[in-house]
C-alpha cells in the first residue's frame, strides 16, 4: 500500500510528470486543510515509512463536530475530505472502497465516541456537549483483519489523538476507550468486503 508522508522523507528521482502531481495535491490539501498539512502529504512512500513519518501529522489540528444518533450512538462528524484524502492512499488496492457509511443515508466519516450499547445505558442523560466543535490530530495508519465485523475480510484506518473525546467520555461514567476494550479513537477510511 502506498501513503504519502513528509516531504522530508527520502525524494525519489523526479520527472514532469511527478512534479505535476506533486503540485496537484499539494493544491488540493491546501483547499482542505491548514498548513502544514498540505506540504506534509505531498510524497508517496511505503506504509512503514509513513508510520516513521506520521509524527509529524500530529501537529496539524482538525476539528469536527459531536452528534447523536437516536439509538444513542454519539460520534464526530468529521469532513467527508479526510476519507476521501485518506483512501486515495490506497492506490489500486485490490477490492479496497470506502466504508458502507458513506452515500445515501450514510453518517459519512465519522469517529465513533459512545457506541449504541453504551448510549442505551445513557438514556436518560443528557449529553451536553452534543453539537460542539471537538479537535483533533491524525497519528498512524495501519489496517486489519478486523474482529466482530465479520462481513469485511480487511479494514484500513487512522488513528486520532483526541484527548477532549476521552475527558467526554469519563464525564459520563464510561472506559476512556470506546467500548471498553482496547479501541482507541480512529477514522476507518477503506474497507474490502469478506467473499
Amino acid at each position: 500500500m502506498k501513503v504519502f508522508t513528509s516531504t522530508n522523507a527520502k525524494k525519489k528521482k523526479k520527472n514532469k510528470r511527478k512534479k505535476k502531481n506533486r503540485d496537484f495535491l499539494i493544491k488540493y490539501w491546501s483547499l482542505l486543510e491548514p498548513y502544514p498539512y498540505p506540504e506534509l502529504m505531498v510524497s508517496r512512500e511505503e506504509l512503514n515509512e509513513f508510520y516513521k513519518q506520521s509524527s509529524s501529522l500530529n501537529k496539524v489540528q482538525f476539528t469536527g463536530k459531536l452528534r447523536k444518533e437516536e439509538d444513542g450512538y454519539v460520534y464526530l462528524d468529521i469532513k467527508n475530505d479526510i476519507v476521501d484524502g485518506l483512501f486515495g492512499l490506497l492506490g489500486k488496492e485490490e477490492g479496497a472502497k470506502k466504508p458502507p457509511y458513506f452515500g445515501r443515508g450514510g453518517i459519512g466519516a465519522h469517529i465513533s465516541v459512545i457506541s449504541s450499547e453504551e448510549g442505551e445505558e445513557l438514556a436518560d442523560t443528557e449529553i451536553k456537549e452534543i453539537g460542539m466543535d471537538i479537535e483533533f490530530s491524525l497519528k498512524d495508519a495501519f489496517s486489519t483483519n478486523p474482529d466482530g465485523w465479520e462481513e469485511m475480510e480487511r479494514v484500513w484506518f487512522v488513528n486520532v489523538a483526541a484527548p477532549e473525546l476521552t475527558k467526554i467520555r469519563k464525564r459520563y461514567g464510561l472506559p476512556a476507550t470506546y467500548d471498553g476494550k482496547n479501541h482507541r479513537f480512529h477514522i476507518t477510511f477503506g474497507v474490502k468486503e469478506a467473499e
